[in-house]
């Protein structure tokens, strides 16, 4: 299992690393957890945290293919794309992969999933962008241009690269993380998220899929679960909300805190407990209180640009249709079980 990170998502990888850790019964299948980032960002006392914990720290990974990328949002940095190099670089190490990234929160036996086998595929990954009905129209248009410009067929099977379960030699005889990094070089305009986009393009939907509850968003008023939703193992805050932040660009000043709270729970026993204030500032608590304040002006005006009740409705509808129709892998192995989206990890047999 592996974590790719610099300097600004240490913290949150080792957030990750430790959950995993604590969650992995002693039946568990058995792997390590290994945190990848450059030897210059990483202090003893983090090593000395890691190796108390189990947890494999390396700074083995050559990052001169990956520096050539020069194409990366605010958010983003060239560590993304380490993900691509993992298979080649751990081969002969490991036979299974599985990546995670470190926006994540930690819900479940993340270990169960080395049980599963891809098949005929290189690697297997949970949907993402297939259901469009809480979208306005020109959303939706621009949804679907994209996935036609990257090159991807209809019905466009796009997933979400935040975890990613792979097979190494598989991956590499498919030579897909240099096909993946050719394509960014190739389209750094259309690879607006580098490592996802491309992957995306060159598998064209040639994966094992996972039920959601391996890469879930988060339950939000905006956009929330079903009544009855699944159980997730994994739940990835993408986008510009992290948990880790209090307040910020596009947060709501009065978010659900759980994740927040995890957060805090995990550093007060650590070398970093200040380390979430330091998050935040002023201005960060400020961008909130002005990203509220727009929102209610885009209510009264009638132009919030949010799901409708009726919209949030159709999209749970259509994703419990989804849910229903696929087939997933991890479901076909007796990993997950479930129905109408309502999926959990299975029990284990005795």
């Amino acid at each position: 299992m592996c974590l790719c990170t610099d300097r600004n998502m240490l913290i949150p990888a080792l957030f990750v690393a430790d959950a995993v850790r604590s969650r992995e019964p002693a039946s568990s299948n058995r792997y390590d957890v290994i945190v990848f980032s450059q030897a210059s960002e990483v202090t003893e006392t983090h090593k000395a945290w890691m190796r108390e914990r189990g947890i494999i720290f390396r700074d083995d990974m050559d990052m001169a293919r990956l520096s050539e990328v020069k194409r990366f949002s605010g958010r983003l940095t060239s560590a993304t794309l380490m993900k691509l190099q993992l298979a080649e670089h751990l081969s002969g190490q490991y036979d299974r992969l599985l990546y995670l990234d470190s926006d994540l929160t930690i819900h479940g036996d993340v270990g169960r999933i080395f049980s599963l086998d891809t098949g005929p595929f290189e690697i297997a990954a949970a949907p993402s962008g297939r259901i469009l009905v809480d979208l306005t129209e020109q959303q939706r248009r621009q949804t679907l241009d994209h996935f036609k410009a990257l090159g991807m067929s209809e019905p466009y099977r796009f997933f979400n690269s935040g975890v990613l379960y792979i097979d190494v030699a598989k991956w590499n005889r498919a030579m897909l993380g240099e096909r993946a990094l050719a394509f960014i070089r190739q389209n750094p305009d259309l690879c607006f998220l580098p490592d996802e986009h491309a992957l995306n393009a060159v598998l064209d939907g040639n994966i094992a899929e996972l039920t959601p509850i391996w890469n879930m968003p988060p339950n939000t008023r905006e956009r929330p679960w079903a009544d009855d939703p699944p159980c997730p193992v994994i739940v990835h805050h993408a986008g510009h909300d992290k948990p880790w932040r209090r307040y910020g660009f596009r947060k709501r000043l009065f978010p659900d805190r759980s994740a927040y709270r995890l957060y805090e729970a995990f550093l007060r026993d650590t070398p970093w407990p200040d380390w979430l204030d330091r998050q935040w500032g002023a201005r960060d608590f400020w961008a909130s209180l002005a990203w509220e304040m727009k929102r209610i002006s885009r209510r009264l005006r009638g132009k919030l640009g949010e799901p409708s009740a009726a919209q949030r409705t159709a999209h749970r509808e259509a994703a419990r249709l989804y849910c229903a129709e696929t087939k997933f892998a991890d479901v076909e192995q007796g990993i997950v079980e479930g129905r109408d989206g309502r999926f959990r990890l299975a029990e284990k047999a005795n």
